[in-house]
């Protein structure tokens, strides 16, 4: 899921930048979450990782180039887009590497062809990111680095990843929803695996993770677990 940032003055063009955003990422079939801010200063504060920032340049209280160069002070690589009038402050704001310039008033094509281009040059990295609800809060976390979820109880499941282990608010079907299937598998009622972190498949029912943990495969499923194990694998040395 996408986590986008919008920063202005102008509480028109705030509302004007959700609408667009909810248009294209629906028509895409995109998830994100947008967060407003109508201060670049409470940006900061926010101090949020965000996969793109819709941001002025010239507002009440901030200039959105000073916000940008703090912004590359914390991330050097989250791509900034200005939203302006200003064409004087381009060469400057290419100082601290803008992905582009929108300007006003909006236009849904402008929006369309910059979007088209964000989604093009990042899509490998938002694609293999997945979103959870934990008990302490929100977590993104990337595919490759899920090993396996656990059922506890209702709204409850161990998530185990090669950081640690994560108490997830959310039901184990709704988890195995929003997850790639190519990568994810579930061998039994209790259990989702990421097939690029299965170590191997011991005396046939008993699958053994990176981590040395063995969970199980349901017998009526290993044939199908091996057929997924094995696509999973040839994407892997396919690059």
């Amino acid at each position: 899921m996408l986590k986008i940032a919008v920063c202005d003055d102008d509480t028109n063009i705030l509302q004007s930048v959700d609408t667009l955003l909810s248009d294209y990422f629906k028509m895409n079939n995109i998830e994100y979450l947008l967060d407003k801010y109508n201060d670049g200063n409470d940006l900061l504060a926010s101090a949020e990782n965000f996969d793109i920032i819709f941001l002025d340049i010239e507002m009440e209280h901030s200039n959105g180039i000073d916000i940008a160069e703090h912004i590359r002070m914390l991330n050097s690589s989250v791509p900034i887009v200005y939203i302006t009038n200003y064409t004087d402050y381009w060469r400057r704001a290419f100082k601290v590497h803008a992905f582009g310039f929108i300007t006003k008033p909006l236009k849904e094509s402008d929006f369309k062809d910059l979007l088209d281009d964000y989604i093009n040059t990042f899509s490998s990295s938002f694609k293999h990111i997945a979103s959870f609800t934990t008990s302490n809060g929100p977590i993104r976390i990337n595919y490759d680095d899920i090993l396996y979820f656990f059922f506890k109880s209702k709204r409850n499941v161990d998530l185990f990843t090669k950081d640690g282990k994560y108490l997830l608010r959310e039901n184990l079907s709704d988890i195995y929803d929003k997850l790639d299937k190519k990568w994810f598998y579930q061998p039994r009622r209790e259990c989702i695996v990421n097939l690029k972190n299965v170590k191997k498949l011991q005396n046939d029912y008993a699958i053994v993770m990176l981590d040395g943990s063995i969970l199980p495969l349901a017998q009526r499923k290993k044939e199908e677990f091996m057929k997924k194990l094995a696509d999973a694998f040839m994407d892997v040395v396919k690059g």
